[in-house]
């Protein structure tokens, strides 16, 4: 039988009810809306010259070798007459671009038998391309 100290806790002490001070006024915390900016949950991605991806093979791969639902949307620039060469990927949670990554700053997969290459997405440098279309 093992012995009841009152609480105690490996250190000799229960933590006091008075350190942890709850706000009762505090909004309710609500997972989809209360979560990181989705600059936070991106990864931008390439493709070959040549090799666009769909946005729905994007979306199943993520899917399939992530776990189901992880990819929130994908928007696939689309210029006019020419093919798409870059695109983003916004993940559900904020874990996901550091798992897609894998420790790297630039990651290569093969989605369909082409190459698409995946990084940060980098918010500043998305802000400077739009100037410089505008």
């Amino acid at each position: 039988m093992v012995p009841n100290h009152g609480g105690a806790g490996i250190l000799g002490a229960a933590p006091s009810a008075s350190r942890f001070q709850l706000n009762p006024d505090a909004p309710a915390f609500h997972p989809r809306i209360n979560r990181a900016p989705e600059e936070d949950r991106c990864c931008f991605l390439t493709f070959s010259n040549g090799y666009p991806i769909e946005e729905l093979s994007i979306i199943s791969f993520f899917n399939e070798k992530f776990g189901p639902n992880c990819v929130e949307r994908v928007y696939v620039h689309r210029p006019v007459g020419q093919p798409p060469l870059f695109g983003k990927v916004v993940f559900r949670s904020v874990l996901m671009p550091a798992l897609v990554l894998q420790g790297k700053d630039l990651q290569k997969y093969l989605v369909d038998g082409n190459p698409m290459w995946c990084k940060k997405y980098d918010r500043e440098k998305a802000q400077q391309s739009r100037q410089l279309e505008s």
